[in-house]
């Protein structure tokens, strides 16, 4: 079975993350399927990757990496990062954070800009929750 366009988008954009910043290990889905990485070095804030409200990641840290493009369709929207709730609440139970990826709309998905926030701090943001049923709520 073939994985979706949006899904292999975000598999390159895992890939290139855990290849940028190395004190990230990639977490396959079969082995948990609510983050895609884990800090394996202490991780700090940089210009290429700004920190939201903290300032460092600690070994152990959860990580889930979410892209959009800065634009998609013929439309030129802008793209949009879809949050799903049951890993939302898996990250705060786990004290993890979000890795927040702005991407070229182009097939290498090259990362323009990117951000980490943590989990609590997203609570404050205005959203809706998406769910892979569904891909709307």
């Amino acid at each position: 079975m073939s994985l979706a366009p949006s899904r292999k988008a975000g598999d390159t954009v895992e890939s290139t993350v855990v290849q940028v910043w190395p004190e990230l290990r990639h977490v396959p889905d079969n082995q948990h399927e609510h983050h895609d990485a884990v800090v394996t070095e202490l991780l700090t804030p940089s210009r290429e990757l700004p920190f939201v409200g903290i300032c460092l990641l600690e070994v152990g840290t959860i990580v889930e990496i979410k892209s959009a493009m800065v634009v998609y369709g013929e439309s030129q929207r802008r793209g949009r990062f879809l949050l799903r709730r049951s890993q939302h609440e898996h990250l705060l139970d786990e004290g993890g954070v979000y890795l927040f990826a702005v991407c070229a709309p182009t097939p290498d998905r090259d990362i323009i800009v990117a951000k980490v926030v943590p989990a609590t701090l997203v609570d404050e943001f205005e959203f809706s929750w998406v769910e892979r049923e569904t891909r709307s709520d």
